[in-house]
């Protein structure tokens, strides 16, 4: 499924960016889905090393599902100029949990958590991630007409700002406890 997503973001991103309008226009294209596809394929390849190892499979194989999605939803509305809001809104969304479902799935990598405190970390970085990931989702879903497939992050109008709030300490706190559960991890293995 990855490898199929790949390629078909591949074979179409391509055909885009050859039937650009201009060079700029191309080169903005190609830009776009590389920065996607670079985006989309480190979550696949941590999912795909957690399926390996056999850790948190089935958030693995939802990750795959998402990126796959987010990919090829993107490509397809830049080489087929898809400009329908709820197309719009779904490709967004896919990229939403792409993007929160990275910092989850390497976390599951790099750390064992065994300690009170690395566990602590651990869980608190996946649960901000979510809970970034969820109200993403809502603000895409509960705005009006602003998101297009080709500017899924370009919303105009937020239907609840109040969000944007817990939004960003939900970022905050996932960055530092990402990090902090890292160091923790670490810190226990070489203890042992």
């Amino acid at each position: 499924m990855a490898l199929a997503a790949l390629g078909f973001a591949a074979l179409v991103g391509v055909i885009a960016v050859v039937d650009a309008d201009g060079t700029s226009s191309a080169l903005g294209i190609g830009a776009g889905v590389a920065v996607t596809i670079f985006v989309a394929g480190g979550n696949l390849a941590c999912a795909l090393a957690c399926l390996a190892r056999r850790r948190a499979e089935i958030l693995a194989l939802g990750s795959i599902a998402a990126s796959a999605l987010a990919i090829d939803l993107f490509v397809l509305s830049i080489w087929r100029e898809i400009d329908d809001e709820t197309y719009g809104k779904l490709t967004a969304i896919a990229f939403v949990w792409t993007i929160f479902g990275l910092p989850i799935l390497g976390l599951v990598l790099a750390v064992r958590p065994r300690a009170q405190l690395a566990r602590a970390l651990f869980l608190g970085a996946i649960a901000a991630s979510i809970v970034a990931g969820l109200i993403a989702t809502w603000l895409i879903a509960s705005t009006g007409g602003g998101v297009t497939p080709l500017s899924p992050f370009g919303i105009t109008s937020i239907a609840d700002a109040s969000l944007l709030r817990p939004l960003a300490v939900a970022l905050v706190l996932l960055s530092t406890m990402w990090f902090g559960a890292l160091a923790a991890g670490r810190l226990e293995q070489s203890e042992a």
